[in-house]
């Protein structure tokens, strides 16, 4: 003999205790990965600008080491007198990173260039020192604030 068939079909309830758990949950995660990712993103673009003040150091005092005391009038010769001033000056020193420091308003660029032995005669010394302050990319969420990026780069005088 055949068991008896309903007609009904069985749905099984929910529960009502776990119906906004998964609200209370992402509202905990969500602020934390944001977080995350946007200290990633800040951080990331803070190396990224670091990179570009040391190729830019470098840049300015290989265009430095060429004119020395020894140059040739057409070339000209730079220092032995201190350079201070940004990128966007409108300086023969600057000239060579200019338009090449992405992210960065090259007005809030300091370079400074200094010749360490006080002479700018083959063999001396050069010293370029670039600076920048990278501010968070949301004000206030980054924990560690505003970061003083710095480059030196120093080379011998070739002429």
């Amino acid at each position: 003999m055949k068991p008896a068939r309903t007609d009904r079909i069985h749905v099984p309830r929910r529960r009502t205790g776990r119906r906004g758990a998964a609200v209370v949950e992402a509202a905990i995660v969500l602020p934390v990965l944001l977080l995350a990712l946007f200290a990633l993103l800040d951080l990331g673009l803070a190396a990224m600008q670091y990179n570009t003040l040391a190729e830019a150091a470098r840049r300015i005092a290989r265009e430095a080491v060429l004119h020395g005391s020894l140059a040739s009038p057409a070339v000209g010769s730079w220092g032995p007198a201190q350079f201070s001033g940004t990128a966007d000056d409108d300086d023969d020193v600057v000239q060579s990173v200019q338009g090449r420091l992405p992210t960065m308003p090259e007005e809030l660029v300091n370079v400074q260039v200094t010749w360490p032995d006080n002479d700018n005669s083959p063999r001396d010394r050069v010293q370029v020192e670039i600076s920048y302050v990278h501010e968070p990319l949301v004000p206030g969420l980054a924990v560690w604030g505003a970061l003083n990026l710095r480059s030196v780069a120093t080379m011998r005088i070739v002429n």
